[in-house]
């Protein structure tokens, strides 16, 4: 028999419950089962939350997986139908690229046809045409030069330049070799010292007014503007090609030593005092080596502690002026050469390399030969259209100037790069500011810059 747990009151009335005791006795017995019911309720909702989420994971996995596989089998579709456009074009391209051939080829066979047939019509129709125009180009130019001849002969009279030694037994004392112009000595190098300054002066202006005759009867352009004023002359770097004038008014440069006395050193020497010989310059090497005179001009030629800062100042402007006035000798005698085909002579001064020049040039039979060879250098290298026309035996075909052969000369850095030159021609000064139209920067082929008219080369 069942025990039970209610007392002996509630056991006898029949009743589930009746005194304090039994009822709390069956409301914790029926918490316990509700807290045991709970807990596994708990556990059940747990275990079926997590197999949902896993669930919930598979089935998004397997929709992207089928999302991915469409587009990948869309994408494949794409590619097949990309790579058989492509190979439609290569294809197509194969073909375009035979029928351009096969055109080329005809144009090419075409070109050959017309050319040859050209130099036939040329042949047998305008022989005659393009010899008698040879002929008449060949007179022409046998006439200018036979005139440009006489006309530098006649300069080379007015202006004689030659090579003299001297002993120093003459009155100015000096001694060695020298150049003069119209019996006026030249300074060597860039030592304005190494000549008396009246006669400095002179060989200067000389070669002033020389040098403008030269570059207007041969049309040469000029790499310096001269001024000429007699015994009073300058010279100038050009601003550029069309304009003749001086980049400032300061870079005008004296070829003559200043009559007027300015502030010398200690109030006792100056340019043109009696009672000194240097112009207010108490050191300078004299030797005649122009190498030294560049290299060592700021140091050994002018003792600054010894000079005015006035006196320094005109002695390199003079030292200037020489400079460019050698340079614009130089590269005269560069062109000239170069234009006769011809190699510039080594070991002789820049004044003795033009006088040469000028020889040269006043010779009829010289331009005559040195023309010949550059033309029958010229017509080796030339297609002969018509062997009648280019191989005349004509005394007047050796006068033909190979102009059409011969390589413009620029003023450029080029310059230096020209063989067996004289060390002479290089003058620079490396204490002076280069100014902006040096001569790597002259450019013949340059435009006006302005709406002015542009000058003329060669005027002042």
């Amino acid at each position: 028999m069942e025990k039970s747990n209610k007392c002996a009151v509630c056991h006898n009335s029949f009743r589930p419950s009746i005194c304090v005791a039994c009822v709390n006795r069956g409301l914790n017995e029926y918490k316990v089962t509700l807290d045991s019911l709970k807990s596994r309720r708990e556990v059940s909702y747990f275990r079926l939350s997590g197999l949902l989420v896993t669930k919930e994971k598979a089935i998004s996995q397997h929709c992207w997986k089928e999302l991915q596989n469409e587009k990948l089998a869309k994408l494949r579709e794409k590619l097949q139908l990309q790579v058989e456009k492509l190979q439609q074009s290569k294809n197509t391209f194969r073909s375009l690229s035979r029928n351009l051939k096969e055109r080329y080829g005809i144009i090419e066979s075409t070109n050959v046809a017309l050319e040859k047939s050209r130099v036939r019509q040329l042949e047998n129709h305008y022989s005659d045409t393009i010899g008698n125009h040879y002929l008449v180009y060949i007179e022409l130019t046998s006439e200018r030069l036979y005139k440009q001849a006489l006309v530098m002969k006649q300069i080379c009279k007015l202006f004689p330049l030659s090579r003299v030694t001297l002993d120093g037994q003459n009155k100015d004392g000096c001694s060695g070799q020298y150049d003069q112009i119209c019996n006026a000595l030249l300074p060597q190098g860039l030592n304005p010292f190494s000549v008396p300054p009246k006669e400095l002066a002179a060989s200067l202006g000389y070669m002033v007014q020389l040098l403008n005759l030269v570059v207007h009867k041969l049309s040469v352009p000029a790499l310096h503007n001269l001024g000429f004023a007699g015994s009073c002359s300058r010279i100038w770097q050009r601003d550029s090609y069309w304009n003749s004038h001086p980049f400032s008014p300061s870079d005008r440069y004296p070829l003559f030593v200043p009559s007027h006395d300015h502030y010398s050193f200690e109030g006792k020497s100056s340019w043109t005092s009696k009672n000194t010989t240097n112009f207010g310059v108490t050191s300078l090497k004299s030797d005649g080596s122009v190498e030294e005179d560049y290299h060592d001009l700021e140091l050994d030629v002018v003792s600054l502690s010894s000079a005015s800062p006035h006196s320094v100042e005109t002695f390199r402007n003079l030292q200037q002026g020489i400079a460019h006035l050698k340079q614009s000798v130089a590269h005269l005698t560069v062109y000239g050469y170069r234009s006769l085909s011809l190699e510039v002579p080594s070991g002789t001064s820049t004044f003795e390399t033009f006088a040469k020049l000028l020889a040269t040039l006043s010779s009829l039979k010289e331009v005559q030969s040195a023309f010949s060879l550059g033309l029958s250098s010229s017509n080796k290298q030339r297609h002969e259209p018509n062997k009648s026309v280019w191989n005349l035996n004509s005394s007047s075909s050796s006068t033909l100037l190979n102009s059409s052969h011969t390589q413009p000369t620029t003023w450029n850095s080029s310059y230096y790069n020209v063989p067996n030159r004289d060390p002479s021609y290089m003058v620079e000064f490396p204490d002076v500011k280069k100014d902006k139209n040096s001569i790597g920067e002259w450019n013949l082929v340059e435009y006006p810059y302005s709406s002015h008219q542009p000058n003329h080369p060669n005027k002042n």
